[in-house]
């Protein structure tokens, strides 16, 4: 099978996220797009080079590790992979009334 020469990214990071290849901005699509498959927003596109380029630096990076920001080579895999990563939290989630200690008012 020969190698793709782009790629489609998906980010649930809620801003998306940017990053610089040579003088190209490549911006990634995040949760707060205006179209979203199972919680992520999707970039088709992305030229292959910039991208293993990228993911090379960052294949530490918790949002790599744990498939918050992941590559494929179709719409169809990309709808895939999404829904099985889902349920992946990302650490930026609004907190909870319980969790955040937030309690009702009460009168005196």
């Amino acid at each position: 099978m020969a190698k793709s020469s782009t790629y489609v990214i998906g980010c649930k990071l809620p801003n998306g996220l940017s990053f610089r290849h040579g003088d190209q901005k490549i911006t990634l699509a995040g949760a707060n797009s205006s179209q979203l498959v199972n919680g992520f927003g999707l970039t088709k596109g992305v030229p292959a080079e910039a991208w293993e380029a990228f993911e090379k630096n960052h294949k530490d990076a918790p949002f790599i590790r744990n498939g918050i920001v992941f590559a494929v080579t179709d719409e169809k895999s990309a709808s895939d992979a999404s829904l099985e990563r889902s349920k992946q939290k990302t650490g930026l989630e609004q907190a909870g009334k319980v969790s955040a200690g937030v309690e009702p008012d009460k009168e005196d």
